[in-house]
């Protein structure tokens, strides 16, 4: 009994994980559609390494769960950290104006880096709740919210290329 509820815990919090990040990512569109603010280069690739983070859970999820999806997700979060930190340190300049609004006094770009440090986090904390060896890992259906997190995960994915091809068009991808 303690090992199914452990891991109903592991995938409920997988799944609130990849909620948040959807939460994140659609806090960036608001601010793109609501306030007209195309994103730069730099916030795509952030843009694009949340999406990689959220792949972690998402794979957990569907797969069953395994120390090699969090990596997934640490190696994302990682690169987005360095874009971030590149970022900042582009706007940091004294006399260099910064890119958009604040949100509660820090830049988009620096709650993405504080976004992509709470996943590694998130992510150690949740190999050490992970004792499972993955040879009595046994693939269970998902319910209705481990569902509803991947379709998310998937729309915002989508919507993401989408709105990349708007912005950039086709001739981004051919060089």
């Amino acid at each position: 009994m303690y090992k199914l509820e452990r891991t109903l815990l592991e995938r409920s919090l997988n799944t609130i994980w990849a909620f948040v990040i959807c939460g994140v990512l659609l806090g960036g569109y608001s601010v793109q559609f609501l306030k007209h603010e195309l994103p730069c280069p730099l916030c795509l690739l952030q843009r694009l390494s949340m999406i990689g983070v959220a792949m972690g859970p998402l794979l957990n999820l569907r797969f069953g769960i395994y120390p090699a999806h969090y990596a997934v997700s640490i190696l994302s979060a990682l690169f987005g950290g360095f874009v971030s930190l590149r970022q900042i340190s582009l706007h940091i300049c004294p006399g260099f104006s910064s890119f958009g609004e604040p949100v509660l006094g820090l830049e988009l770009y620096t709650w993405a880096l504080v976004v992509f440090a709470c996943s590694v986090f998130v992510s150690a904390i949740m190999l050490f709740l992970h004792t499972t060896s993955p040879q009595h890992i046994q693939k269970t259906q998902m319910n209705t919210f481990e569902n509803m997190g991947f379709w998310l995960v998937l729309f915002m994915t989508a919507a993401n290329v989408i709105t990349i091809f708007q912005e950039c068009g086709l001739s981004a991808c051919t060089g």
